[in-house]
């Protein structure tokens, strides 16, 4: 597939840190405030041209500032390396922890650290 395809998405599953479990002070945010930071974020690092990438937040947790969002293929590097180097969102230290990127948005709702994985030497079916 080629991933610079217009029409081609990308979704990430994606987390606002403010390290309240070191201690630090969090910010309450609603969505609004969080689609900002990733367009700060991404204004920051590519000024207008990258505020302008559409990003599309599919669902939002408040408590925990967990995201999961859509962005186009063609901009799938520019949007995680924006990510990866913001730092300060309103004065506070933060960082976006980004937990998973795929093609698929089914994906982001598989996790294969809550299975018990069986020793090869365990399994029968083989």
């Amino acid at each position: 597939m080629n991933i610079t395809s217009g029409s081609c998405k990308y979704y990430m599953d994606l987390q606002l840190d403010f390290g309240e479990e070191y201690g630090k002070t969090g910010v309450e945010m609603d969505e609004k405030m969080f689609k900002y930071a990733i367009c700060l974020a991404l204004k920051i690092m590519y000024g207008d041209l990258g505020y302008i990438i559409p990003i599309d937040i599919l669902k939002y947790r408040t408590e925990d500032r967990r995201a999961y969002i859509r962005l186009p293929a063609r901009d799938v590097t520019k949007v995680w390396s924006a990510l990866s180097l913001f730092s300060n969102y309103e004065g506070l230290e933060c960082m976006f922890r980004i937990f998973k990127v795929t093609q698929v948005l089914a994906c982001l709702n598989l996790n294969s650290r809550i299975y018990f994985h069986k020793k090869t030497e365990d399994c029968t079916d083989i």
